[in-house]
């Protein structure tokens, strides 16, 4: 018994999506679930909780918390010395992503998410399982990304500064203005 759910959301904070590293050797991400997937969820959640109340057959108990706070956000971490195995990272095009490609908050992407009912001894609870990620819209150190666009269309979009004057005149504060009230109108920008 097995739910599978794909969802849109937006890396949060710190990000180490592609290659383990740090203190404990592996990659981590936040981000935050929908209203409309937390209500989904937090559904497969009580149906989990009653499941292994069940299976249990009326012993005593205790529930794990939800993988998600109040307001959706969850922080996942795998690979390297975790032990939740590292999982694909593809672009919109369906292609592996480099494991040298930065990822920054930010970043929307797709997540497949596995959530699975378990009991441990007298423990019942829900295993939240990333299977796979798709960026949709990748930030980086150099801005963000939902495409390709040439040297030349971006030219085309932003023009030449060739003919760019300033149109306000500089503004000058004298001893009249100091004190007195100056009207919006009156303003140089």
């Amino acid at each position: 018994m097995s739910d599978r759910f794909t969802i849109n959301t937006t890396l949060e904070g710190y990000v180490n999506a592609l290659k383990p590293s740090g203190k404990f050797n592996n990659c981590c991400f936040s981000a935050r679930l929908s209203k409309e997937d937390m209500a989904k969820f937090d559904e497969v959640y009580e149906r989990a909780m009653a499941w292994g109340h069940n299976r249990l057959s009326g012993k005593r108990s205790t529930e794990e918390l939800p993988k998600w706070d109040e307001s959706g956000a969850f922080k996942y971490s795998y690979g390297g010395e975790s032990n939740n195995p590292m999982f694909p990272w593809v672009d919109t095009d369906g292609q592996p992503i480099d494991v040298d490609t930065p990822i920054w908050k930010g970043t929307n992407v797709r997540l497949i998410i596995d959530l699975k009912p378990y009991t441990m001894a007298t423990k019942i609870g829900l295993s939240f399982k990333v299977r796979g990620a798709q960026v949709l819209k990748l930030v980086g150190p150099g801005g963000s990304d939902s495409g390709d666009l040439s040297a030349e269309d971006v030219a085309s979009i932003f023009g030449t500064t060739d003919g760019f004057k300033a149109s306000a005149p500089a503004f000058e504060p004298n001893d009249e203005a100091i004190g007195s009230t100056i009207a919006d109108d009156d303003l140089p920008f």
